[in-house]
């Protein structure tokens, strides 16, 4: 097992010098800033509270429905907003069979959340991992490797509030990798809970268990919260028959006699700690500390050989927000955060310990003109990230585990590497008439990378109050994880093209709305992907690819009478664009003079990974009594391809309509007990999944029971 340690360099020493001293002379305004902001926080008069600043707004469907803040880093409604947005409040997290965040996502049009062994792998409008997952704005995000999503029981969704969703590219707001869409997981404040709640749950089958404890205090100029979240998830129940591999390092694997055996995962588990302190509405701090473990067995394509891994990646992370009213038409705002990934791998037994860490500060000056109908922001970020120890497989690891290898280990690498990104942006919005027409405007400088510059233009059409027209063209830039940064050290830095992976992505909604009892809307979108490379755990990366998506996307609700709601969403796309390319390794040549080893690689093409390309949810929800409610969902996805570069032909795995339900009774026996009921796949059908290396069966019927009481 090699290490090697990357450099990046750009600049000869005179300019770097120059560099630094302006990063020093930044970096001491910034804290100046901080600084300033809380001493003004302090000795300025209580910030006035309107009266209607907890007023809930409508989205199309007419949903009573909190703000949305990410689409143009203020507060404004979903249906107003320059985005194709939703919000998922907590009201329906609590009543819509919404467990974790991917049950949250998998009913809002456009996510797939595909079942993978090590949790669950999210694609959005037909491109894989390409989400930018924010809690309270901070990126769940590794560079390490593109599926890294706290999307399972290692996130609880016990402390939230509401999770916002902007479907499209939001790169001049949000930064790199806020791709083909962005979900924000925004946690409660001591204003959202003045007092204490408590919850424990127990699953079947498998056993799983937990709590969560919830606490906040309201002391009207300041209030806090905090919360603690303890899960144990059922076990993996597939019996493992390889338990040894690597052994004790001496360069040769386990002999064969030694290699095979039984071998089960343990169960999984997780703790998560989230906490805020709000002061005057001008300085927050905030945080979350998360440990998780989630052992799960895999098997090779023929599943003949199972064996037994382990992952984890908690995203721990403190942060400081401030903000100063600078007149009454301009406020300026600061934003710095530490977050770190110190992930663990176990695969058989071989034990990785990649960590990664990350400093980042942001200044926004927001601006109104013209009695408000223009509103400028634009700031200034920088970000410091160093990544270590982590891994790079270049081998197809299935294929060494055989009782016919003795002899050679899969190549792995590990790198260090630091990387920096100076920002600036901006988004200008103009109200004319009936109509609010926005464009913004950010340049990434990277100190590797190829710089970017990524732009939007938004123009949203209310002709009448019960419609709405959005046009949106916008812009966005993803990093390569560490795998193909090693690709570019083999080809050599100087000189060599490091262009970001595109996207281009135009979006089109027209919704209309019937006071709050019918709704409906229904949007397209054209995605123009280029320098897209896929990482594949057969063939490992693909050749740098073009891709053009284009699909619909429809939503509906209405109300035929108080207590009833029936809703559905429907999305539906379709690719063109060349097959990927991927070059893989397919067999050794060793010189009997030597010893040395000459690896022999195969070339294979396959089409673009887009998951299903049809999307059903069809759901009600019916209160037969006050405080009482029952939830449903028929869910359905399409026939999807199982990505093997290696195979000889294209197999895919049939779609599956399966059915969810949920049972929610608050007040029960005395105030403030509430009883929730999750039922997932009531059905019980039997189905098969694309997995790793070989298709997985899909979950089967199983029943969640939470009880919570509020103090």
């Amino acid at each position: 097992m090699g290490k090697r340690i990357f450099t990046f360099n750009k600049f000869d020493k005179l300019v770097k010098s120059q560099i630094q001293m302006a990063k020093t002379v930044i970096l001491q305004v910034l804290k100046i800033l901080v600084v300033g902001m809380m001493i003004g926080c302090f000795l300025s008069p209580s910030p006035v509270r309107s009266a209607d600043s907890d007023d809930t707004m409508l989205m199309f469907v007419g949903e009573d429905l909190e703000v949305l803040s990410i689409a143009s880093r203020r507060e404004e409604s979903a249906r107003q907003a320059p985005a194709v947005a939703n919000v998922i409040t907590r009201e329906m997290i609590e009543t819509h069979d919404m467990f974790t965040l991917a049950d949250a996502l998998a009913q809002t049009p456009g996510f797939y959340m595909a079942q993978k062994e090590w949790g669950t792998q999210p694609y959005l409008r037909g491109i894989p991992d390409s989400v930018l997952f924010l809690y309270d704005t901070v990126p769940m995000q590794s560079d390490i490797t593109k599926s890294v999503h706290p999307l399972d029981v290692e996130l609880s969704l016990a402390p939230i509030k509401r999770i916002e969703i902007v479907r499209g590219p939001g790169s001049v707001l949000w930064g790199p990798d806020a791709f083909a869409g962005i979900v924000n997981v925004v946690p409660m404040t001591g204003k959202d809970l003045n007092g204490v709640e408590t919850g424990i749950f127990y699953g079947s089958p498998g056993d799983a268990k937990g709590f969560h404890i919830n606490a906040g205090h309201d002391a009207g100029e300041w209030d806090s919260f905090i919360s603690l979240t303890g899960r144990e998830g059922k076990a993996d129940d597939r019996v493992g028959n390889v338990r040894a591999f690597w052994g004790d390092g001496a360069g040769v694997p386990v002999a064969p006699d030694d290699r095979y055996g039984y071998v089960r995962a343990d169960r999984p588990h997780s703790f998560e700690v989230v906490g805020n302190m709000n002061i005057r509405d001008c300085v927050t701090l905030s945080g979350r500390y998360s440990d998780y473990s989630w052992p799960y067995s895999i098997a090779d394509e023929d599943r003949e050989l199972i064996w037994v891994e382990d992952r984890s990646a908690p995203v721990n992370f403190i942060m400081l927000e401030g903000k100063k009213n600078v007149d009454p038409n301009s406020a300026l705002r600061f934003t710095g955060y530490y977050s770190s990934v110190n992930s663990a791998y176990k695969v058989i037994d071989l034990e990785l310990s990649p960590k990664e860490y990350t400093t980042y500060g942001e200044v926004i000056y927001d601006r109104d003109f013209l009695s408000g109908k223009g509103l400028l922001t634009a700031g200034g970020a920088y970000r410091n990230k160093h990544v270590s120890d982590a891994p790079i497989w270049d081998s197809y690891l299935p294929g060494y585990l055989g009782p016919d290898n003795d002899t050679f280990l899969p190549g792995i690498t590990e790198a260090d590497y630091r990387t920096e990104l100076w920002s600036v942006f901006g988004q200008y919005s103009h109200k004319i008439g009936k109509t609010d027409v926005s464009f913004g405007l950010r340049h990434d400088a990277h100190d590797f990378y190829d710089d970017s510059l990524s732009y939007n233009v938004g123009l949203v059409w209310e002709p009448k109050t019960e419609w709405m027209v959005k046009l949106l063209y916008g812009t966005a830039y993803r990093t390569p994880n560490t795998s193909q940064l090693l690709e570019k050290q083999n080809a050599g830095f100087d000189g060599i093209s490091t262009a970001l992976e595109e996207i281009n992505t135009l979006n089109v909604e027209l919704s209309w709305q019937a006071q709050d009892r019918l709704g409906v809307s229904l949007g397209g979108f054209v995605n123009h992907i280029s320098n897209h490379v896929m990482d594949n755990a057969y063939a490992g990366l693909s050749d740098p690819n073009h891709q053009k998506i284009f699909g619909v996307e429809l939503e509906g609700r209405v109300v035929p009478f108080a207590g009833l709601e029936l809703s559905a969403n429907l999305t539906a796309f379709d690719n063109s664009g060349p097959d990927e390319t991927y070059r893989y390794e397919d067999g050794f040549i060793i010189d009997p003079d030597d010893g040395s080893i000459e690896i022999i690689y195969a070339e294979s093409s396959y089409p673009f990974d887009t998951g299903p390309n049809r999307l059903l949810n069809i759901m009600g929800k019916w209160e037969p009594f006050d405080r009482v409610s029952i939830f449903c969902r028929a869910g359905y996805f399409s026939s999807v391809d199982i990505v093997c570069p290696t195979c000889d032909s294209i197999e895919s795995v049939p779609g599956a309509w399966l059915l969810d339900m949920a049972f929610t009774a608050k007040d029960i026996v005395i105030p403030g007990l509430e009883l929730s009921v999750y039922l997932k796949n009531v059905t019980d059908k039997n189905y098969r999944l694309p997995g790793t290396y070989s298709t997985i069966d899909g979950e089967p019927f199983s029943a969640l029971i939470l009880l919570k009481k509020s103090w």
